[in-house]
């Protein structure tokens, strides 16, 4: 029998995967410190076993993907959607309209400055980014041709975009 030679992209995938995982431990201990917590109160709140932190901190073992997860999550370490409303608005009418954008997270504060597109285009190449689906682009420019004002609701950001579209906002404070 012949060896196998070819790879799956799985096999391709993780064999190109690279983590700095000791930056990513003291970069969790240096914020687990940083915020006054002690291993017992970060694993309390990561729901996870403190043997488990401490073997997440010393590296003395292994630990699930979902107890690392849980643990990197509570120190604010992972990109989270947030979920909210983006809220559009029409300004003017015909060829000289120009829209708004604002995002309204369920959340944790208002909604957000307007971003300002200047043709219909531009708008929803915008939400074609923001992963927003087609059908629901396509029915919040009808509401916005008809009324001024549509409602996307339910749209799921990541941190990283609502800081580059609205960084003053969304800045991290860590």
């Amino acid at each position: 029998m012949e060896g196998r030679t070819d790879q799956s992209d799985e096999e391709k995938m993780e064999r190109n995967l690279r983590l700095d995982w000791q930056g990513i431990v003291d970069e969790a201990k240096r914020r687990r410190k940083a915020r006054g917590l002690t291993q017992q109160h970060l694993a309390a709140l990561a729901k996870v076993g403190r043997s488990t932190l401490v073997r997440f901190e010393n590296e003395k073992a292994d630990i699930t993907l979902s107890s690392a997860l849980r643990i990197l999550g509570v120190l604010d370490m992972l990109d989270r959607k947030l979920e909210g409303a983006l809220l559009l608005r029409r300004n003017g009418s015909g060829a000289g309209s120009h829209f708004a954008v604002m995002f309204s997270p369920n959340v944790g504060g208002g909604a957000m400055e307007p971003k300002s597109f200047d043709n219909q285009e531009s708008l929803d190449a915008f939400l074609a980014e923001l992963d927003i689906a087609p059908e629901f682009r396509k029915q919040a420019i009808r509401e916005l041709e008809r009324t001024g004002d549509a409602t996307i609701p339910r749209a799921q950001l990541g941190q990283g975009q609502l800081e580059s579209i609205w960084p003053i906002q969304f800045s991290r404070k860590n």
